[in-house]
């Protein structure tokens, strides 16, 4: 594949959220409903992950049951930039293994774009990437909403063939698969699904996985399947 488009997750992709930042934005997001909503930290916390399992975000719970809610106010005060800088752990040699995957680096995130973009920021990888998309991007929708990825591809200008996703959840990387997308899970539990092309551990597997994609070490099924507009085959890197 020359020249990919490469899009990137944020949280548990470029950085280890699950280190504190979700716990800081989770708590957040419950002082506010708490505030706003006139709730106890009890009862604001089991909405909050109502909202979540129901929804997919919390977000997606104000908008359809509290629309006089300000989500944008929302969603700047539960991700707090000094606060979030603080807890903030990136992955293992990130820029060196970004400088290392050829092509263009997009973020599609679910998180807001001021809040991708202070991550970039801070983790000093900003100029890695061309374009950062949150969900204030694509009318305050997430992934695995279809319209967001329409709504990123329109803006790139680009096939859905010619991207390769990289995401830790498995659930956002379905619809990108049956778009035509090559499909990536990211993370120490990945493993392979029907609708997942390949699995990296982690950045340095990435990076494993990208050159031998570039220097074509594959069978000829496998090297068919990942030129443009053919549907990729799924691999397990383990068996290459």
């Amino acid at each position: 594949m020359n020249n990919p488009i490469w899009l990137f997750d944020l949280d548990n992709t470029l950085h280890r959220a699950d280190c504190g930042i979700f716990q800081l934005i989770n708590r957040e997001m419950t002082a506010y409903l708490a505030r706003h909503l006139n709730l106890s930290l009890q009862a604001a916390s089991a909405l909050r992950e109502q909202y979540w399992h129901q929804y997919g975000a919390t977000l997606a719970g104000l908008q359809k049951h509290y629309p006089h809610i300000d989500i944008m106010d929302f969603l700047r005060q539960s991700h707090p930039e000094k606060e979030v800088k603080a807890a903030l752990v990136a992955e293992i040699n990130l820029p060196q293994h970004l400088a290392q995957l050829d092509g263009t680096k997009v973020v599609f995130s679910n998180g807001p774009s001021f809040y991708a973009q202070t991550i970039l920021d801070e983790l000093s990888i900003q100029h890695y990437f061309d374009k950062v998309f949150g969900c204030d991007d694509f009318g305050l929708l997430y992934k695995p909403a279809v319209q967001s990825y329409h709504t990123v591809l329109t803006q790139l200008a680009v096939l859905p063939e010619q991207c390769i996703m990289v995401d830790d959840s498995a659930a956002n990387l379905r619809p990108a698969y049956e778009m035509g997308m090559t499909t990536i899970w990211f993370g120490q539990t990945a493993h392979n699904l029907p609708f997942v092309d390949f699995v990296a551990k982690d950045m340095a597997d990435l990076v494993r996985l990208w050159h031998l994609i570039d220097d074509k070490c594959f069978s000829k099924e496998v090297d068919k399947a990942l030129k443009i507009n053919e549907k990729p085959v799924r691999v397990n890197l383990d068996d290459l």
